[in-house]
């Protein structure tokens, strides 16, 4: 009987490890969808971890105990971000030209940019006057050019396209162009997306051509 009874006791704990982990998966989720919209809506320093909390229907500790802290859960809004884009499939057909790939490639990441342009200010001001901020989402963060960029233009290479060892430059100083695209006329100048994916494509015209190969 004795031992029948310890088994009673230990089998329930066994069962709720697994649910604990959907559990902690899922408020961690609601936190970052609502952090996303608080930070957006009040900015770094008018978002409280209170306001967070209560839009995510949670305890306020858990952004302490998950993040480490509303500068924690900034850092885990832009990897999931990041997570995101690098994850997802491109949604066009590959393209038969550098240029035409690239042109295509520019008007699908203007518009995955601009969703998320609040929050871009945040990052860019945040780690401009907070030194430690920038430092932790530089540990935290891994940034690479676009894995499906790169397959692209890999598959442009086999069909003779452009050369093969001109692969990983393309992708790299494209991906530093965009970059520079999104900080200067998207988050600075605040243009308008329409006229920076005119702008970009003019640029890749002129870039494809020096790729071509002959």
């Amino acid at each position: 009987m004795a031992e029948k009874s310890q088994n009673n006791k230990t089998s329930p704990a066994k069962g709720t490890a697994k649910p604990r982990k959907r559990d902690r998966s899922a408020s961690e989720e609601r936190l970052v969808k609502a952090g996303l919209e608080i930070f957006s809506k009040h900015g770094f320093n008018g978002a409280t971890t209170r306001m967070i909390a209560q839009k995510a229907s949670v305890n306020e500790s858990l952004i302490g105990r998950y993040f480490d802290g509303k500068e924690g859960l900034l850092i885990a809004i832009v990897k999931s971000f990041v997570d995101e884009v690098h994850s997802r499939d491109l949604p066009y057909p590959p393209q038969n030209t550098l240029d035409a790939e690239l042109k295509m490639y520019i008007q699908d990441r203007v518009k995955m940019g601009c969703t998320h342009t609040d929050v871009a200010h945040i990052i860019i001001s945040q780690a401009l006057v907070d030194k430690k901020f920038k430092r932790r989402a530089r540990e935290t963060i891994t940034l690479m050019v676009d894995p499906h960029l790169i397959s692209r233009v890999s598959l442009l290479a086999e069909k003779g396209q452009i050369k093969k060892e001109d692969v990983e430059q393309i992708c790299e100083e494209f991906d530093t162009y965009m970059d520079g695209l999104f900080f200067f006329d998207g988050i600075m100048y605040e243009e308008d997306p329409a006229v920076m994916i005119q702008k970009a494509e003019r640029f890749a015209s002129n870039y494809a051509r020096l790729y071509k190969s002959k």
